[in-house]
C-alpha cells in the first residue's frame, strides 16, 4: 500500500520570529563597555544589586563574583567599623591623621587589624565566603550537624576543639581526633590500655595546644597521672609522647596547657605547675620539672585556668570563685610570671571586689608581691578589704561557669546574666576594671567561653538557647553607661532548608528579624561541661540524654 501523502495543510508553521523595534527598546550600553569599565561601575553596587548581577549572565556573574568587589564589601561592613572604633578609643593619645589613616581603605590585607592570617604563607582568600561566614555570624544563621556516642559513659566523655579538630576522651576508646568540618569523621584513636599501668582509670580532664602542623593533647586520670600524646594534622596519627605518674594527689580535675607548660589542679584543691624539658617529639627527653604549687582551702568551683605568653615572661593565671561578705560571690585572680628558665619572678593577686562595688582607686589596688625564692603559695582572700558603700554588682549564687582569656573576664550566673570584667596586667600592676551585666538569655545560662579578641559564646541548661557575643564595643561603656541590654547580642539560629544566598542582601543588625525558627531540643536532653569550644567558623556543644546517650552537636556558619 503506498504512503500517504503529507498534507500541507496540516503541517504546523512555526511562528515567525518578530522583529525588534529599535526605536521602542532601550538600548544596551552595558555589553560593549570593557570588563574594567564594568567592575568600576559594580563596586559602587550595593550586596543585593551584586547577588542580581551574578544572575544575569555568565560574565555579568564572574564580574559581579570578582574577589576584589567582595573584599573592598568586607572591608566596609566588618573591618572600617572597628577602625573607626578603636580610633575613637584613642584619639586622646594619637593624631588625629593617624587615626583617620588607620580607617581608610587598604587593599593589603596584613595591615587590617587580626585579619592578618587570611593571607598569610600565601593563601588565596575567598572573600566572598569569608563575607558570608561573617554575615551569617552576625544573624546567628547555621547548619546543625550531630554524632552520637551511643555507649553509655561514666564518667562521661571529655572533649576540646583546638584548631579545627576535637578531641574526644572516653575509658571506653581512650583518645580520638576528630575533623571539626565533618564531626562523624575519626582522624585517628589510641586507647588508654596501651598508655597507663592501670587500665580501669578514667580520664578526668583534657588540655590541648597546637602548633603549626601538630597538636600536643594531655590527659589526666582519676588517679592524678597524665599522658602526654602528639597529633600530627598530615598523616593524621595520634602517638604517645610520655607518661607522667603522681602529678597530683587525686583525680586531676582541670588542666591548662601551653607550649611547654602545663597546669594541674587536683580534687584537693592543690595547683602545681609543670615544664615540660626537651622535645615533644621525644618521650626520651620528656622530663617534668615542678615549678611551683598552690594551696587553697576557700576555693569553691567552678574556676578555670589560664596560659599564656607576655613578652619574655610564662603567665599563669588561675580565677575561682569565693564568698565576700559585702558583695556576695565574687572572683579571685592569682597571677605566677616565670621567665624562659623557668624560674618564677612574681605572684600577685587581685579580685573583681572593687569592680562590683564601682570603685577602683590607686589605694584600692592590690600590691604585687615577690615571691622568687618561694615554692609554695597559700592564696588568702582575706588580703582583699572590703570597699565601703553599696555595691553594684551582688551575686548571691556562685557562677554556674567561668572563661578568662586575657583581657576578657566572663562569667555565667543562673538568673540569666553575665558579667564580663577586664583584667589589666602589666609588668607593675593586676587590678579587674569595671564591672558589666549582660542581659539577653531567658532561662539560667550554664556555660561561657570568650576569645582574646572579645567574641564570646553562652550556652542555656539545656542547649535550647544559644547566644553570640561581641564584647569588645562594650569596654568602652565598663562603669559609664548602663547596663548593655539584649540587642548586644544574637541568638543562634540554625539554618531553615529555604535560606540561599539571597540572605546575604539584608545587611546584618544583630536581631533575628526573619530567621527561621530556632533548632528545637528534645526532651530529655542537657548540656554536659557546656560549650566544648568554638573557632571561626563554627560553635561545638556537648549533650547527654537521661539513659546516658551522648551528642556532639556542630553548629557551622560557614
Amino acid at each position: 500500500m503506498p504512503k500517504r501523502h503529507l498534507n500541507d495543510e496540516l503541517v504546523t508553521q512555526p511562528p515567525s520570529k518578530r522583529r525588534r523595534d529599535l526605536k521602542s527598546t532601550p538600548p544596551d550600553r552595558l555589553s560593549s563597555l570593557s570588563d574594567e569599565l564594568l567592575l568600576q561601575i559594580l563596586s559602587f553596587l550595593p550586596i543585593s544589586s551584586l547577588n542580581i548581577c551574578q544572575r544575569l549572565s555568565r560574565r555579568f556573574h564572574t564580574l559581579a563574583g570578582d574577589p576584589e568587589l567582595w573584599k573592598r564589601q568586607y572591608y566596609v561592613q566588618w573591618v572600617r567599623p572597628r577602625a573607626r572604633r578603636l580610633a575613637n578609643v584613642t584619639r586622646s593619645t594619637l593624631p588625629s591623621k593617624t587615626s583617620a589613616a588607620r580607617v581608610d581603605y587598604s587593599p593589603k590585607v596584613s595591615t587590617w587589624l587580626d585579619h592578618g592570617h587570611l593571607t598569610a604563607d600565601g593563601k588565596i582568600t575567598n572573600w566572598k565566603g569569608q563575607y558570608r561566614l561573617r554575615h551569617n555570624w552576625s544573624t546567628g544563621v547555621c547548619r546543625v550537624s550531630e554524632v552520637k556516642f551511643t555507649e553509655s559513659q561514666t564518667p562521661p566523655i571529655l572533649a576540646q576543639l583546638c584548631a579545627g579538630v576535637v578531641f574526644t576522651a572516653d575509658t571506653v576508646h581512650g583518645l580520638r581526633a576528630w575533623a571539626a568540618k565533618d564531626p562523624a569523621h575519626c582522624f585517628a584513636e589510641i586507647s588508654f590500655s596501651d598508655s597507663v599501668e592501670t587500665p580501669s582509670i578514667n580520664p578526668t580532664a583534657l588540655a590541648v595546644s597546637h602548633f603549626v602542623d601538630e597538636r600536643e593533647v594531655v590527659v589526666g586520670f582519676d588517679d592524678g597521672q597524665a599522658c602526654r600524646y602528639l597529633f600530627n594534622v598530615r598523616t593524621a596519627r595520634l602517638q604517645l609522647v610520655s607518661r607522667h605518674t603522681g602529678l597530683a594527689d587525686g583525680a586531676i580535675t582541670a588542666m591548662a596547657l601551653s607550649s611547654a607548660y602545663l597546669m594541674v589542679v587536683s580534687e584537693n584543691k592543690n595547683l602545681s605547675l609543670y615544664h615540660f624539658q626537651g622535645s615533644a617529639r621525644s618521650s626520651r627527653s620528656a622530663k617534668l620539672q615542678k615549678l611551683t604549687s598552690l594551696s587553697a582551702a576557700n576555693m569553691v568551683a567552678p574556676m578555670t585556668l589560664s596560659m599564656r605568653r607576655s613578652g619574655v615572661n610564662i603567665v599563669a593565671t588561675i580565677v575561682y570563685s569565693f564568698f565576700h561578705i559585702s558583695c556576695g560571690w565574687s572572683l579571685g585572680i592569682q597571677e605566677l610570671r616565670f621567665d624562659r628558665t623557668g624560674q618564677q619572678v612574681e605572684s600577685r593577686l587581685t579580685s573583681t571586689v572593687e569592680s562590683q562595688h564601682g570603685t577602683l582607686s590607686e589605694r584600692g589596688r592590690p600590691e604585687s608581691r615577690n615571691q622568687r625564692d618561694s615554692v609554695t603559695l597559700e592564696i588568702d582572700v582575706d588580703r582583699i578589704a572590703p570597699d565601703s558603700g553599696e555595691p553594684l554588682i551582688v551575686h548571691l549564687h556562685p557562677p554556674t561557669s567561668i572563661s578568662y582569656s586575657h583581657p576578657y573576664l566572663l562569667t555565667s550566673h543562673a538568673d540569666n546574666t553575665l558579667t564580663m570584667y577586664l583584667v589589666v596586667s602589666d609588668n607593675q600592676r593586676l587590678f579587674v576594671r569595671g564591672g558589666q551585666r549582660l542581659w539577653g538569655h531567658t532561662s539560667s545560662v550554664s556555660a561561657v567561653q570568650v576569645t582574646n579578641r572579645g567574641k564570646a559564646i553562652s550556652v542555656s541548661g539545656r542547649g535550647d538557647e544559644i547566644r553570640i557575643w561581641e564584647l569588645e564595643p562594650a569596654v568602652r561603656s565598663l562603669g559609664s553607661r548602663p547596663l548593655l541590654q539584649d540587642e548586644s547580642s544574637i541568638k543562634v539560629h540554625p539554618e531553615h532548608p529555604d535560606h540561599d544566598e539571597a540572605d546575604l542582601d539584608s545587611a546584618p543588625t544583630g536581631s533575628p528579624g526573619d530567621i527561621p525558627e530556632e533548632h528545637e531540643v528534645p526532651d530529655g536532653w542537657s548540656i554536659i561541661q557546656g560549650c566544648v569550644g568554638f573557632d571561626e567558623e563554627r560553635v561545638l556543644l556537648l549533650r547527654e540524654k537521661a539513659v546516658g546517650t551522648q551528642l556532639l552537636e556542630c553548629y557551622d556558619f560557614t
